[in-house]
């Protein structure tokens, strides 16, 4: 509307100024009289073409001063159009914001799964953290809000009837993680935890506590006089720093021994393999523990005893508490041909069937056993038992056919619970049951009887 404004005002000054140039021409034409002659003259001979240029400068100057007139109307009718145009657009982002957060659920800054996590564990454990925050406020309080927290977790996890759960600080967890990738400071033993008691189950040779003269199967019963409230404590107090002096009392056949020794670097090669000096046929194999690398260690020792001769195998596992679940399967799949290693079974009842591959070392092959071997050792044992891959010398297995995860938090603690049950790959359960050897013997005729086993 301003512009058809702007455009009849100048056709109007058009207008305007074409008269004036006319004017003076109408007016030269005519002679000067006298005055009366004169007012004659400019009536009759100027009121024509007057006439015709103020009607026409009139019409033009009504016309613009009109369109002027309907200006300020325009103008306001025009800012009431964007005011209502903007206020439909702000109302339509509002219903689209509303459409994404609430139709598509992409409102928040996390999933919706995150976000009924995180809004679950207020509920539940929001009041835990504020007592805490409370605690650290009181004026009149001398504990620490954080040692209370990892005294708390600790009965809590003790709590649970697992015997196998336990919490670590950040510094027992760091000593526990260095159990299994490859060394630490302490005396060079594995432990178990059993019915309120430490046990131990693994003695490795050369280290403080073979030195001193500790045996699998010795009850732990204080460290530095202190009696271990749980496992982690036990380790806790047996690990430290290089060089430093430990006492731990065991019991032995009802008796208790003190036991000193120096803590010491413990260098875990998890396996020791020889050839047999009785038969230069037969390579000897030792696991100690599934650790980080122990398949590794275990395949290349086998290659170097083939290399030396060897046809036929012994692994023992006598004494071996266990260790790294996924490690144990990877020698498994390594020994075997296509064929069902374990069935892992959660609390809900969801399974997951571990199996291996077509390849397989095709060893003759016979496992040494003992009351000790346990866990990722009963593993390996029940799978190549049940897959007819070795005969299985000793006595019954320890029992534990329950595998955990540990989980690390932010601040280095950690907790370390059961997450299933295993089973052989005929379904039977292991837990408290053990693995019955395919021939008995004891740690005196074990040998000769692996060796007539496998000269068979």
């Amino acid at each position: 509307m301003s512009e058809e404004i702007r455009e009849e005002d100048f056709r109007s000054e058009e207008i305007e100024t074409e008269a004036s140039a006319e004017i003076p021409e109408v007016i030269s034409a005519e002679p000067v009289v006298d005055n009366a002659t004169e007012t004659a003259a400019e009536t009759t001979t100027d009121t024509p073409v007057e006439t015709a240029v103020k009607t026409i400068a009139d019409d033009a100057s009504e016309s613009g001063n009109r369109l002027r007139a309907q200006d300020e109307p325009v103008k306001g009718h025009s800012k009431g159009r964007y005011l209502a145009a903007f206020l439909a657009g702000f109302a339509a982002c509002i219903a689209l914001l509303c459409i994404l957060t609430y139709g598509f659920d992409l409102g928040r800054i996390m999933s919706k799964g995150d976000w009924d996590y995180y809004s679950k564990l207020d509920d539940n454990y929001g009041k835990y953290a504020e007592i805490m925050r409370m605690i650290g406020e009181d004026p009149l309080s001398q504990a620490v809000p954080e040692e209370i927290s990892d005294d708390v977790l600790k009965e809590i996890v003790a709590s649970t009837g697992d015997p196998y759960a336990q919490y670590f600080t950040a510094k027992e967890y760091e000593q526990f993680s260095k159990t299994y990738s490859g060394g630490y400071v302490g005396i060079g033993i594995g432990v178990e935890y059993s019915e309120g008691e430490v046990i131990v189950m693994t003695v490795y040779d050369d280290g403080p506590a073979d030195e001193a003269g500790m045996e699998p199967g010795d009850v732990i019963l204080r460290v530095d006089g202190v009696a271990p409230k749980d496992l982690d404590d036990a380790v806790s107090r047996m690990t430290g720093e290089k060089n430093t002096e430990v006492t731990v009392t065991v019991r032995r056949d009802g008796k208790e021994l003190d036991l000193t020794m120096t803590r010491d670097e413990i260098d875990l090669d998890s396996v020791g393999y020889a050839v047999s000096e009785d038969d230069p046929s037969v390579g000897y194999i030792m696991i100690s523990l599934f650790s980080k690398n122990t398949d590794k260690e275990f395949k290349n020792a086998v290659k170097d005893l083939k290399k030396k001769g060897c046809d036929k195998f012994i692994l023992d596992l006598r004494d071996n508490g266990g260790g790294l679940t996924d490690v144990s399967v990877e020698i498994a799949d390594y020994l075997l041909p296509a064929c069902k290693i374990m069935t892992d079974v959660t609390k809900s009842g969801s399974e997951t069937v571990y199996n291996s591959d077509d390849s397989s070392a095709d060893l003759k092959l016979v496992v040494l056993v003992n009351e000790n071997t346990a866990s990722a050792s009963e593993i390996l044992t029940a799978a190549l038992k049940e897959n007819n891959a070795a005969t299985i010398i000793g006595s019954r297995t320890y029992g534990k056919g329950v595998t955990q995860i540990s989980r690390m938090f932010s601040d280095g603690s950690a907790a370390k619970l059961t997450v299933s049950e295993y089973l052989t790959p005929k379904g039977n359960h292991v837990n408290e049951n053990g693995i019955e050897p395919d021939i008995e013997a004891t740690d005196a005729d074990i040998l000769d009887k692996a060796l007539e086993e496998l000269n068979k």
